[in-house]
């Protein structure tokens, strides 16, 4: 083994020591599992966020129902008083707001199945993260268990010093 090699190989295991004592597995495995906390809080805005969409867009479609019912009114008080002018222009306006009840229909609809499909990968997440959870805190135990046996073999043959 050539001196650059052997330099290269002791600068190496330097480097690789010190990344290691400054690396502390639980506080890695703490910050995942914070960051899988955020993206399920992420989702459940999301699922909140189409939860009002949603309720918007049904309050608008009550109102329009309450025009269209308005304007059916209007279109018989017209023809009762023989105003087929004003009738036609009542039956176009319920025509035109029948149709955005129509659109508001199927928005509504498609509202709701994006939302269950966000429910459904709120659920997944959760049970990942507890999985996950579970997961961590048994590496954790693990990791604590093998520096205690490492410091207490130390302690027994005097390693520790050296």
């Amino acid at each position: 083994m050539g001196i650059i090699a052997r330099a290269s190989y002791v600068v190496r295991s330097k480097v690789n020591a010190t990344i290691g004592r400054a690396e502390n597995p639980a506080e890695t495995l703490d910050y995942s599992y914070e960051q899988l906390q955020d993206e399920l809080q992420a989702v459940k805005r999301g699922i909140a966020d189409i939860t009002t969409q949603r309720k918007r867009l049904e309050a608008q479609r009550r109102r329009l129902k309450e025009n269209v019912e308005k304007h059916d009114d209007q279109a018989r008080r017209a023809v009762e008083q023989d105003r087929e002018d004003l009738a036609r222009r009542a039956i176009e306006k319920k025509r035109a707001k029948t149709t955005q009840m129509e659109e508001l229909d199927t928005r509504i609809v498609e509202l709701g199945w994006t939302q269950d499909d966000l429910v459904e990968q709120k659920e997944r997440l959760q049970k990942r993260i507890e999985r996950f959870r579970t997961r961590k805190e048994t590496l954790k135990a693990r990791h604590r268990a093998a520096e205690a046996s490492t410091r207490v073999s130390e302690a027994v043959t005097g390693a520790g010093g050296e």
